[in-house]
């Protein structure tokens, strides 16, 4: 075996390529792996995304921003949550989203019923000075 650090001598006839003395190694290529002995599986879709969650996040986060109309949208972003949280079970997306909606609506319901009571009372109190 010859040293690699050594420059090899020029080929005497002038056949071939010069040769690199430091070469990268290469290494074979690993093979794909197919399941099923060599048949493709099918493409899997993707999956659909759960439009009944998304509108009841959308309402609740709305039903936040309008202080006092979200008593009116919080119990339909509830009602969607609900909706979007029994599609998540069986399609498995948008667990979350529907979770957020719900928490956001019930929210927005506290603060538009807080709104309405802090309205009245201030009402009340003006009209006793």
């Amino acid at each position: 075996m010859s040293n690699p650090y050594q420059q090899q001598p020029p080929d005497p006839y002038g056949y071939g390529p010069p040769q690199q003395p430091y070469a990268a190694p290469q290494y074979p290529q690993p093979m794909p792996q197919q399941p099923g002995y060599g048949y493709p599986q099918p493409p899997v879709p993707a999956p659909t995304p759960n439009n009944l969650a998304v509108a009841a996040m959308v309402l609740g986060f709305l039903s936040i921003l309008i202080c006092f109309y979200g008593a009116l949208l919080g119990p339909v972003g509830l009602g969607l949550g609900i909706a979007g949280l029994n599609r998540a079970r069986q399609t498995g997306t948008g667990r979350s989203q529907a979770i957020g909606g719900m928490v956001l609506s019930v929210l927005g319901i506290l603060i538009g019923i807080a709104g309405v009571v802090f309205y009245s009372t201030v009402a009340d109190l003006s009209e006793n000075y």
